[in-house]
Formats: structure tokens, C-alpha cells, sequence
């Protein structure tokens, strides 16, 4: 729990200690424009606690941590997101919040296919 907010605070390897709002934009932003091209692409928007998944069609799912946020996308259209995923870890580097958030989309990704599991 924060101290200074005496709001729950998740573990996030993504995040690390840094739970704070403009991070939280970031890795809404980075994870909105990955999913770009995908068909069905949802709305993601931050919040004080976490993040809210908004799908094509209107059901909303509250977010904690950065594994939530991809575990909450599509199934359908996985290998759709692991080409976009790739082509974005290419071009982002191997450093930085993004660049973590792009890593661990396309390691749950290519877990998501290998074994075919729903969310």
C-alpha cells in the first residue's frame, strides 16, 4: 500500500518502483500504438491504480500490472500482435519503460500461441 495515496500498490517487474501517472500514460500509449493495425484494437486509457482495457466491443477490463494489460487483448488476434509487437521491439530498442512493455507483450504473445490458451 502507498503511504502517500493509501492506494494498493502491485509488484510490476515493468513498472519497477516507479508507479507513477506519466509512466502509467507511457505504457498506455506504447501498448495503443502496438495495437494499431490489430483488428479489434482496444482502447487503452491510464489511471491512478492502473489501467482500463476497453474492447471492440465496450466491455471494460480493470488492469494492475503491464502483464494484465496484454493478457486482456484478444486472443483472436495473437499472431496479428506478435508480428506487430516484433516490428516495434526492432525499431524500440532494448532500453527504456517501452521497451520493457514491448519485451514482455511479445514473451506472453508467443506464450499465447505456443500453447493456445484463452486469457
Amino acid at each position: 500500500m502507498c503511504g502517500a495515496c493509501g492506494t494498493t500498490v502491485y509488484p510490476d517487474p515493468v513498472m519497477g518502483n516507479e508507479h507513477t501517472l506519466r509512466n502509467r500514460i507511457l505504457v498506455a500509449q506504447t501498448v495503443s500504438a502496438v495495437c494499431a493495425g490489430v483488428p479489434g484494437a482496444p482502447r487503452i486509457a491510464a489511471l491512478a491504480a492502473g489501467w482500463s482495457v476497453t474492447s471492440a466491443t465496450g466491455s471494460i477490463s480493470l488492469c494492475h500490472t503491464v502483464a494484465d494489460i496484454w493478457r486482456a487483448l484478444p486472443v483472436r488476434s495473437a499472431s496479428v500482435l506478435q508480428h506487430a509487437l516484433e516490428v516495434r521491439a526492432l525499431t524500440e530498442g532494448s532500453v527504456g519503460l517501452s521497451a520493457r512493455v514491448v519485451a514482455l507483450g511479445l514473451d506472453l504473445t508467443r506464450q499465447r500461441l505456443l500453447v493456445g490458451s484463452p486469457r
